[in-house]
């Protein structure tokens, strides 16, 4: 009879722990797939904004290169049309000048003028019409109107106007504008909007709404609230935070283009216009010696 109710009382003590123990592991599952389903929002959450961001990053460096690409396209166009009517001018005038010294050849009024006139066609002659014509198109020679244009679309020139645009959108660039976004994103960069996003749904993470949740510090309610809060200050950060870094590019890109395209055109003038004085400095002076000056048309500006 006493190992009767010793047996009895044994298989009690089974039941009563098999009933506490089922409903607490219904509960355990339920909890970890909550906090296996707030993960993988994250992960979602995560790739789609990184997704996004390397969409743009490869946008913005496509429309650098472009734009690049075309305004040393039309640099290097304006200087060929420039040489090559320098070179024209050069073999006309020296042919020019082979005739009038045989024209004027022992005529000593005019041996001084046929003199000036030689020096002043000379592009290689200091301070002469066709020098200050030659050196305006050198894109090498310092302060030259085409150096300054060459310097401002050369990335490689310190704070010119390319280099400031190419910095702007490098990611590897410390603390431009890209550099930002790109940390703005990054789950590991610390104290990134996306760290604290990531740890926050982290379950790992030492006293984050999650790690408190599954070690029993909080429940669940309390839990789902600061996940919530968090979630939604993080996500709005790194909103803003890419909507502004995105204004500083597109602004940076277009006042850029805009500069340059500015400076393209007074480029454009102003060789015009060392053009027009050298051929009339030229063509006055031929005047004096034979009575008949040069014809031209303009090479880059219609005139009005």
């Amino acid at each position: 009879m006493r190992l009767v109710r010793k047996s009895l009382l044994t298989l009690c003590s089974l039941l009563l722990a098999v009933s506490v123990l089922i409903p607490q592991t219904t509960v355990h599952a339920a909890d970890q797939k909550w906090m296996n389903q707030v993960w993988s929002e994250y992960q979602s959450y995560n790739k789609k904004t990184v997704n996004a961001y390397n969409t743009y990053q490869k946008q913005a460096d496509k429309k650098y290169q472009q734009f690049y690409d075309e305004s040393h396209a039309s640099l290097d166009q304006l200087e060929r049309t420039v040489l090559e009517d320098q070179k024209q001018w050069d073999e006309k005038l020296q042919a020019d000048l082979d005739q009038l010294k045989l024209k004027y050849e022992g005529n000593r009024d005019l041996k001084d003028k046929l003199a000036q006139y030689e020096r002043f066609i000379n592009p290689s002659y200091l301070n002469s019409p066709m020098w200050k014509y030659a050196n305006a198109a050198n894109r090498h020679y310092l302060n030259s109107t085409l150096w300054k244009l060459s310097k401002e679309m050369n990335e490689d020139y310190l704070n010119s106007l390319m280099w400031t645009y190419k910095k702007t959108i490098d990611p590897d660039y410390l603390n431009s504008s890209a550099w930002k976004f790109n940390k703005t994103v990054s789950e590991t960069y610390l104290n990134s909007p996306m760290w604290k996003l990531r740890n926050g749904s982290s379950t790992s993470y030492l006293n984050s709404p999650m790690w408190k949740y599954k070690h029993g510090k909080i429940s669940k309610a309390t839990a789902k609230s600061q996940y919530s809060k968090l979630f939604k200050e993080q996500t709005t950060a790194i909103s803003k935070s890419n909507a502004a870094r995105k204004s500083e590019i597109e602004k940076m890109a277009s006042g850029t283009q805009k500069k340059i395209g500015e400076l393209y055109k007074e480029t454009v003038i102003t060789l015009e216009t060392r053009r027009e004085e050298a051929l009339k400095s030229i063509s006055d002076l031929r005047i004096e010696i034979t009575g008949e000056g040069l014809q031209w048309e303009t090479l880059l500006v219609e005139r009005p």
